[in-house]
């Protein structure tokens, strides 16, 4: 053998020895990260991707004096494991239960996770009310006062499972997400407020920390967080439509066709800047024409409001309710906010200097685009100053600027049967909790007689995914809304509440929250989440340890 084949052969051998000498390349699931919570007193679920075949040793490891309590490891302050990747590179080890404290480091090969706490964790799921943040609630003082009082606390922490659909099967994985502290009003004012205040409820009585996994998303039904085989065959059957690639394609090219028609038509309409008229913002004389069609488009709200020195200087706060469906607003010619849709109350900031001694001009561009616009009744309008509030409930004048068609709608996604399940809930499946909170209904209205046996089949479903077969559930009623104090069961709303009263009765390990008489008539999305919450961690409080 010459010299060349020789040195070839052995740079090979050594680059082959090194390769192998090295540690397998190893990837944690997006939940793990700094400052998470782990679930006390029960397995610890760690899971991954790497090479296939490849060995993953996980070790945690107490930085303090807390020991863990598994009966293999009793008194020690680690536990570790190895296991190995199956042949398309996944793993996932099981350890022995934990005791609450910390803080823990957890190995896992070359990667390290710090300051891990162990306490109670719980999966907060469901629509919108589950997911309203802290900064949604604040027309209450009560919850501004208890923000300032509780935000700082270590001990209280969140994941939010990011917004993802699959129609395929389960996710790989969620998408890029992070563990929270509670450690700044600014955090912690983007955090859902039910769950911040429940939370730190929880964690005052037990002394131990909360964990948080949100897991939500507006708008959703219910059969969008169920697996296929849970679902009812009309379920299936929409299923089935989207998973038809041809069908989908012809859905997307007929929606894309509307909006062009639509914004041809938006563009070859002249502006109206018809004459301002003095109106009354609540009724609904300026949003319908004289037969009672609605005026889609935009439509201009104006009114002068004088100010003494004292009231412009500063800043200011610019509370005008809610409107439907989007707004820009201005002071003075100069932006101050703008909303995209009709839900979030709009307090806008009004920077120093905007406001002047004098006359001020306050105007609103409201788009109604595919439904009446309107000014929800029995909220706040207001000019706060400095030196006090002034009403703006009366003294507009209004004007339509520009009549469009109603805009088109389309297929939306996220709402579709057992997309969330498979893209949320199913990558999250396997880290242990002690309770799931369920806040959701409000999209089901129009199938409510059919909620409680979907919501009993969800519950079964999500047991059997999580192998938690006595897993709480704990089923947060829907608060008031409208005419949902009606005891017909004809109305949609009351028949929901009737339907999850029910549920929590009939099946096992599972609590109902009673939240009907905290609503709000005029918003679906009512702020006294603390109330809510003092209620929830009553609950939880009789259920854990």
């Amino acid at each position: 053998m010459n010299h060349a084949i020789k040195t070839i052969i052995f740079t090979a051998l050594t680059a082959l020895a090194v390769s192998c000498s090295q540690p397998a390349e190893v990837q944690l699931s997006n939940v793990f990260g700094d400052h998470l919570v782990f679930q006390r007193e029960d397995i610890v679920n760690v899971w991954g991707t790497t090479t296939p075949g490849a060995e993953v040793s996980v070790s945690i490891k107490s930085d303090g004096n807390t020991v863990f309590v598994g009966d293999k490891d009793r008194g020690s302050k680690k536990v570790s494991g190895t296991v190995t990747a199956d042949e398309n590179g996944k793993w996932m080890i099981s350890l022995p239960e934990l005791k609450a404290g910390g803080p823990y480091t957890m190995k896992v090969n070359s990667l390290e996770i710090k300051d891990i706490l162990v306490g109670d964790v719980f999966l907060c799921a469901g629509q919108s009310n589950m997911e309203l943040q802290i900064r949604r609630c604040m027309d209450i003082p009560a919850n501004v006062e208890y923000l300032k009082e509780n935000y700082d606390n270590n001990q209280v922490r969140l994941m939010y499972v990011p917004r993802n659909t699959s129609f395929e099967g389960e996710t790989p994985d969620c998408k890029p997400t992070r563990w929270q502290i509670a450690d700044s009003e600014a955090t912690v004012r983007e955090w859902s407020a039910l769950c911040f205040f429940f939370a730190t409820q929880v964690q005052k009585a037990t002394g131990v920390p909360v964990g948080i996994i949100n897991n939500a998303v507006g708008g959703s039904p219910i059969e969008a967080w169920m697996a296929e085989e849970y679902l009812p065959d009309v379920s299936v059957n929409a299923l089935n439509r989207i998973r038809d690639k041809e069908w989908m394609q012809r859905q997307r090219d007929k929606e894309r066709k509307a909006m062009e028609e639509w914004s041809a038509k938006v563009e070859a309409t002249p502006l109206s800047k018809e004459a301002w008229k003095a109106t009354d913002i609540f009724s609904k004389r300026w949003s319908t024409d004289a037969a009672g069609k609605i005026i889609y488009g935009c439509h201009h709200f104006r009114q002068n409001v004088s100010l003494d020195a004292g009231q412009a200087k500063g800043e200011a706060i610019l509370h005008l309710g809610a409107m439907v469906d989007a707004d820009s607003v201005f002071v003075n010619g100069t932006l101050v906010g703008n909303t995209t849709y009709q839900y979030p109350p709009r307090n806008y900031k009004v920077a120093d200097g905007v406001l002047k001694e004098g006359d001020n001009l306050i105007e609103i561009h409201l788009y109604a685009h595919s439904q009446r616009g309107q000014f929800v009744p029995e909220k706040r309008y207001s000019l706060e100053t400095s030196a006090g509030d002034i009403s703006l409930e009366t003294g507009w004048e209004h004007r339509v600027y520009h009549r469009m068609p109603s805009r088109p709608g389309g297929l939306n996604i996220q709402n579709q049967p057992t997309g969330l399940y498979n893209g949320m809930l199913l990558p999250v499946k396997d880290y242990r909790s002690c309770g799931v909170l369920w806040y959701q209904g409000e999209s089901n209205c129009g199938n409510a007689s059919s909620y409680g046996v979907l919501l009993e089949n969800m519950i079964g479903n999500w047991r059997d995914v999580m192998n938690h077969e006595d897993l709480d559930f704990y089923i947060i009623e829907l608060g008031a809304f409208e005419h949902s104090e009606l005891t017909d069961y004809d109305w949609g709303w009351n028949r929901v509440q009737k339907e999850q009263k029910s549920t929590a009765e009939r099946v096992e390990n599972c609590y109902f929250v009673p939240n009907g008489d905290l609503g709000e008539w005029n918003d679906i999305h009512p702020q006294d989440k603390n109330t809510l919450a003092k209620r929830v961690s009553a609950e939880i409080l009789k259920h854990i340890d």
